[in-house]
């Protein structure tokens, strides 16, 4: 009978001590699973979208008689006739963009091409005379009707989602011009009525941000330099006037700043999140 009551009271105290034990070790503790990863984002892919901006530009053109003008000679000479223009061109552009880019760590090369429709315009007017009672005019006008690029991009990526780029390439656009010379007293009138397109190049830069799934927003300056363009005026008026004509070489030089939204299509499978 001691025997028992003494594995009895061994038995309590063990049960008691494994309680005790497994209140000081407390509840089981869960961690919770990490966070999901979020890879970086990749600048990778084609792209469309489209812009809207502004541009301006300091023109000059050259006036001068032509090689069948001795009659102007004695004018220019005598700065009865104006020998060069100067205006400033300004105006509105918008249209669209498409291009692909490739990130590789930290950088970004693409290629893009872009054409917008334009509306960039400027013009002078000079009042002169011959003699102080044969007033006349002269007035020279250029608008520039449309631009496209073509070009290459290098960028890197200072932060996640951000993007800043130089860019440069191939540049044209159509350009009309206009010269008009008119001495109503002695009947002698000159005129250019013409319109080019000029290829050239074009250089600058852009900031984007990816501000949302696959569309980012971008701000861009780009200068564009067309090159100069030369026509020869059309006479008209009195015998003297139609044997001679005038030259005129008109600047195309611009700086272009737009904003422009974009829409990148990815290249293979879209990378996911993971544990």
């Amino acid at each position: 009978m001691k025997k028992f009551w003494l594995g009895s009271v061994a038995l309590f105290a063990s049960v008691l001590g494994g309680s005790a034990l497994a209140a000081d070790l407390g509840s089981p503790v869960y961690k919770a699973p990490p966070a999901p990863f979020v890879a970086p984002y990749s600048w990778t892919g084609c792209y469309i979208g489209g812009n809207v901006g502004g541009g301006w530009g300091d023109q000059s053109s050259s006036l001068a008689p032509g090689t069948d003008a001795p009659f102007w000679i004695p004018a220019f000479s005598a700065g009865a006739a104006p020998s060069a223009f100067s205006y400033n061109t300004e105006g509105v552009i918008g249209g669209g963009q498409i291009g692909c880019n490739y990130q590789t760590g930290s950088f970004v090369w693409g290629v893009e091409a872009d054409f917008d429709g334009a509306n960039i315009t400027g013009s002078e007017s000079i009042s002169t005379a011959i003699a102080p009672f044969v007033p006349g005019t002269f007035s020279s006008s250029q608008k520039l009707d449309y631009l496209g690029t073509v070009r290459g991009r290098l960028g890197f990526t200072p932060a996640d989602r951000w993007l800043v780029y130089a860019t440069g390439g191939l540049a044209y656009g159509e350009t009309k011009y206009n010269l008009n010379f008119a001495f109503p007293g002695t009947d002698d009138f000159q005129s250019i009525s013409a319109s080019n397109t000029s290829t050239g190049w074009t250089a600058g830069g852009g900031v984007e941000w990816a501000f949302w799934s696959n569309w980012s927003l971008r701000a861009e300056y780009l200068y564009v330099d067309l090159g100069d363009s030369t026509f020869t005026s059309v006479p008209s008026g009195r015998a003297a006037n139609l044997a001679s004509n005038l030259t005129e070489k008109f600047e195309n030089k611009y700086n272009i700043v737009r904003l422009g939204l974009n829409y990148k299509f990815d290249w293979g499978a879209p990378v996911v999140s993971r544990y």
